[in-house]
């Protein structure tokens, strides 16, 4: 070897010990996990869907609860457009947090179905409310049944979804 490539080799070493030293190295667990800020992304990510899927259970709650078989009625569907309006705006709401989120690299998966969820809740309950806003009583208890259908059922889905990846 000639002395210049010895001097580019121990250049670049010494290159690379600067910046490592500058920068730091990334913190991985003792046993050789994710680092330390995957973990505060993943428990950021985990805990901000956590919170907008009680939101959800909390407008489903008031919107399927009790009351919802008054919906059956032609006076019901007509005085429940307050409700639909409501439900609207907290699940518009939710989509609108769960856009903002950036998954973490193990959850890529669960997001996409995550976001997909929010396209049949908003657009269900906007078809809800123009229906009861329209007159169109059979229209809105229609698509208000089919959306009550499967909704538990999808927040539990999710809920389980999430539990994979906090853990």
């Amino acid at each position: 070897m000639t002395p210049r490539r010895i001097d580019r080799r121990a250049f670049g070493v010494a290159a690379t010990a600067i910046l490592v030293a500058a920068c730091g190295e990334p913190a991985a667990s003792s046993d050789g996990g994710p680092t330390i800020s995957s973990d505060a992304q993943r428990r950021a990510y985990t805990e901000t869907v956590a919170a907008i899927l009680t939101d959800e259970r909390a407008a489903f709650d008031a919107f399927f609860g009790p009351t919802a078989d008054s919906w059956a009625t032609l006076e019901g569907i007509g005085s429940a457009e307050q409700q639909a309006v409501e439900f609207h705006r907290v699940m518009s709401d939710a989509k609108a947090r769960a856009a903002e989120l950036e998954a973490p690299a193990l959850g890529t998966l669960f997001h996409g179905t995550f976001l997909e969820h929010f396209d049949r809740f908003v657009g269900d309950a906007e078809a809800i409310r123009d229906a009861i806003r329209a007159g169109q009583a059979d229209q809105a208890f229609g698509t208000y049944q089919r959306l009550r259908r499967g909704a538990f059922e999808r927040l539990d889905f999710l809920a389980d979804r999430l539990a994979l990846i906090e853990g």
